[in-house]
């Protein structure tokens, strides 16, 4: 049971009661040769709470208000109330025969003789004073023994071998990303190192090779690693490991001092980091890091911020619980809303974590993650496929004469960084002179002249640029510089980039900044750094950021080629939508639109719902049963439309239907027209009219019939049956006529089947020329590179419902065109691209292209849909 004791704390006078100095304690431990430890069941629980004290702890529950007669968890003072109490116990044996911490007991001596004497002391007076211990946490008559972090023996203190493997035990990279991962963490310390640069520098050209070499090959960059992994790489791996596992980069801790907790969790596992300044210095003292545990590995139970309380809770009460316990600490973590959980509501599990936090004295500040380095490389070394581990594994240095041998003071957390913070003229000098096309300039350089005609012929392209800029370039500190002059007057000095830097740059400038475009991301680069070929490798990369192309729309828009949809003759073609309007005050808020192509007579039904029920129903009752049966029904590929009902009504009727490529209601033109035609004539009414808007539906779809259609020239009524129509105003004007009388009926049915054949071939030829400039204009300005056969592409994201402003517009589910249309504005065919989908068939405008890189050498994998003139398009894999 946890109770939110954070306002109690917030009002609680802070008990200044010392906790026992680690060092002073262990070193009372010299001589002896037996130990044994005790560890209190639920230590606080044991001691009794002032009965006027009592209502202090009172918390509510739905059975009713309760108090604690003993001491719970979560009370800021119980720490110093706890050692206050077990040293008015012990005090006259303590650091004689025993050591107290808290409720961590040990019982030393250099006899056995005099070991039982004193177990039996100490047992006696648990007994006396109601203590109880947890038998499973006590070990006796011991030769050596785990105390506050320590291996304690006859032969001294020292630390636990099975507390280093967080960094001495760090893995060997199986991939770019955790080599780059591991460089990092070193990157954040190498001030402390002498000649780091140097010796970080093989696995610095080994990721600039790798990805040279994945491009031109074409392959994984995980697959070319372990080929390119040489003993150079090992020693250098090894030895930054042995470096920063030992001194001097480890610091003891003085407990005088605040300490510096860094924390960070990951989908992986979770990562700490403890330091103390020493000399104006951050120094580390301890690390730890684990991996998640199955439970914690659920994303729907775990947000980031739980997550973010979960490190900050292990690290703190866990894992440096013997350092911090009675100390004060700041605590960075990279998650903002963490650094305010104490004034915000917490779940029930953040509440038992706090209860657990509230013995310690630390505040929360926020520290972005780009600064927040050293932990999150910890929290990340670990797969999805890792075993978690039960123990956290930290190291720890307790040597007490440790000589500092720094370089460079620590930037402060909270400062603001560039681009590569951490590298000095030194570093970046070697890495220069590391880079195959630097390299070779500087030869020219030193030399003080630049290559003559005989030696320019043998550079390579991107030397010959470098030396084309020999005027620009210039020295500072053994670093090479380009100048340059921006159009409003400033003065940059341009660093020439080694290649094993382009990608990082990159991705502190695009993919930590926003995702900005090709342009802006290439003014930050060329603020910053110089090297031949910049702006075309700043747009690939853009070009190529999954994360962009996800999330941003096609710039400029695609518009595509427009086809048509054209009848001949009246009920060839008949095309039915529904529109949406505000609810009337009967209920009804949906038209169903019926739109005859050809003539453009159109009928528009309201109702209650949108069901395919409904569609039959209105289809046989006011179109079949009054104009008859169309040869075909097109529609979009709504539920309702394409539902076994319709199909059966299509096959009952023999009716072909038709649809439109999904998401794309051009296809219905027609219907998208009038639809718009409705709501203007809808508005046009008074407002006591439109909340009763079904009544006068009818009168307004009249109107539109009646009138002439500017595509076909003649009126609806008159094209769909043969004769004007009649309106009111026909009766006020009266009935004139400049027609001649008829002798016959005969004679009748001669000249109106001879002007029904002139009215409707005129409205043909009046269709087709609308037809040819709406779709000349539209090409006019369409732009659409279109898609090839085996192309990756992306399709827009449709499942998110609701508002998507800053959703993603693309789904990150990749497709293979396996069939191009074969007329302009038709749709591709396309298919998943590990073949377990079915084909689609899906217009231009919901695609985009995948700028990826593929692997002509995959496995094919068959899809039984495709028919077999298509079974030899690969499907590839994507790097």
């Amino acid at each position: 049971m946890c109770v939110d004791y954070r306002q109690l704390n917030a009002k609680t006078r802070k008990d200044a009661y010392p906790l026992p100095r680690i060092k002073e304690t262990l070193d009372a431990l010299a001589g002896a040769h037996w130990f044994s430890t005790l560890d209190l069941a639920s230590g606080y629980n044991q001691v009794p709470v002032a009965e006027k004290d009592r209502a202090k702890t009172a918390f509510c529950t739905p059975f009713g208000l309760f108090e604690f007669e003993r001491m719970p968890f979560g009370l800021c003072n119980a720490p110093g109330t706890f050692q206050r109490r077990m040293e008015r116990i012990f005090g006259d044996q303590s650091l004689q025969s025993v050591l107290l911490y808290l409720d961590d007991v040990i019982v030393f001596s250099t006899s056995i003789e005099q070991h039982l004497q004193q177990l039996e002391m100490v047992l006696s007076r648990f007994q006396m004073k109601g203590l109880k211990a947890k038998m499973s946490k006590c070990h006796f008559f011991q030769k050596e023994v785990q105390y506050l972090g320590h291996r304690v023996s006859s032969e001294g203190v020292a630390t636990d071998p099975d507390k280093i493997s967080a960094v001495e035990n760090w893995r060997v990279p199986r991939d770019v990303t955790e080599v780059r991962s591991f460089l990092g963490f070193c990157s954040y310390y190498r001030r402390f190192v002498k000649g780091f640069a140097q010796l970080a520098a093989p696995l610095h050209q080994l990721v600039a090779n790798v990805i040279k070499v994945a491009k031109e090959s074409r392959k994984r960059p995980a697959a070319v690693l372990p080929t390119m992994w040489t003993e150079e790489c090992n020693h250098s791996f090894s030895e930054l490991k042995r470096m920063f596992t030992s001194t001097p980069i480890l610091a003891f801790a003085d407990f005088t001092k605040p300490f510096v907790l860094e924390v960070d969790a990951s989908h992986q596992g979770l990562g700490a980091v403890l330091s103390q300044d020493h000399q104006g210095k951050l120094r580390p003292v301890a690390y730890a890091s684990r991996s998640l545990r199955g439970s914690e590995r659920n994303m729907e139970n775990y947000s980031s911020m739980k997550l973010e309380f979960l490190a900050l809770k292990w690290a703190i009460s866990e894992t440096f619980r013997e350092y911090l316990l009675g100390s004060k600490c700041t605590v960075y973590t990279d998650n903002n809303p963490l650094s305010h959980f104490q004034n915000i509501k917490l779940g029930a599990t953040e509440q038992r974590w706090a209860a657990q936090l509230a013995a310690f004295d630390f505040t929360v500040h926020y520290k972005p993650g780009r600064n927040n380095g050293n932990a999150d490389s910890l929290s990340r070394q670990y797969s999805d496929q890792d075993v978690p581990q039960e123990q956290p594994n930290q190291h720890a240095n307790t040597s007490s004469n440790i000589l500092p041998n720094v370089e460079k003071p620590v930037v402060v957390a909270q400062q603001q960084i560039g681009v590569f913070p951490s590298r000095s003229p030194d570093d970046l000098a070697t890495l220069q002179g590391a880079d195959l096309t630097i390299e070779v300039f500087l030869s020219f350089w030193k030399r003080g002249k630049p290559p003559n005609k005989e030696e320019r012929l043998l550079l390579s392209k991107d030397v010959k640029r470098l030396v084309q800029q020999w005027d620009r370039i210039l020295e500072k500190e053994g670093v090479l510089y380009r100048q340059v002059t921006a159009p409003h007057g400033e003065v940059y000095a341009q660093l020439l980039l080694p290649m094993c830097l382009h990608e990082e740059l990159l991705n502190n400038l695009h993919d930590k900044h926003g995702h900005q475009g090709v342009r802006r991301t290439t003014d930050l680069a060329r603020q910053r750094c110089y090297w031949p070929g910049m702006g075309a490798d700043v747009e690939n990369h853009c070009r190529s950021c999954q994360r962009c192309v996800l999330s941003k729309a096609v710039q400029p828009g695609v518009k595509t080629y427009q086809g048509t949809l054209l009848a001949t003759q009246p009920m060839e073609i008949l095309a039915i939508d529904f529109t949406l309007l505000e609810p009337a005050t009967d209920g009804k808020e949906n038209v169903l639109v019926m739109t005859e192509v050809f003539s453009k007579y159109t009928q528009a039904v309201p109702t209650k719902d949108q069901t395919a029920l409904t569609v039959a129903k209105v289809l046989v009752d006011s179109w079949f049963n009054r104009f008859g049966v169309p040869k075909r029904i097109h529609s979009d590929q709504g539920r309702n439309f394409e539902s076994a009902l319709i199909r059966q009504v299509c096959q009952l009727y023999g009716i072909e239907k038709s649809r439109t490529t999904p998401y794309h209601p051009q296809g219905n033109g027609q219907c998208e027209r009038f639809n718009r035609t409705l709501h203007d004539l809808l508005r046009s009414l008074p407002p006591e009219k439109k909340r009763v808007w079904p009544k006068y539906i009818s009168q307004l779809v009249w109107a539109y019939n009646t009138s002439a259609h500017r595509s076909t020239g003649n009126t609806p009524y008159g094209l769909m049956f043969g004769v004007p129509p009649r309106v009111p105003a026909d009766f006020l004007l009266g009935e004139g006529t400049t027609e001649d009388t008829t002798s016959s009926w005969d004679e009748w049915v001669q000249q109106h089947r001879e002007r029904l054949q002139v009215a409707r071939d005129l409205a043909r030829k009046n269709l087709q020329q609308a037809a040819d400039y709406r779709q000349q204009h539209h090409n006019q300005q369409a732009r659409d590179a279109g898609f090839t056969e085996g192309q990756l592409v992306y399709l827009k994201d449709h499942q998110c419902k609701g508002r998507r402003k800053i959703q993603d517009v693309w789904s990150p589910v990749l497709y293979l065109v396996v069939r191009v249309p074969t007329e302009s504005g038709g749709p591709y065919t396309i298919t998943r691209a590990d073949g377990t989908a079915d084909v689609r068939r899906v217009h231009r405008a919901e695609m985009r292209a995948a700028h990826l890189e593929i692997l002509p050498s995959a496995p094919m994998t068959p899809n039984p849909c495709l028919s077999s003139s298509n079974q030899d398009i690969p499907v590839w894999r994507c790097q």
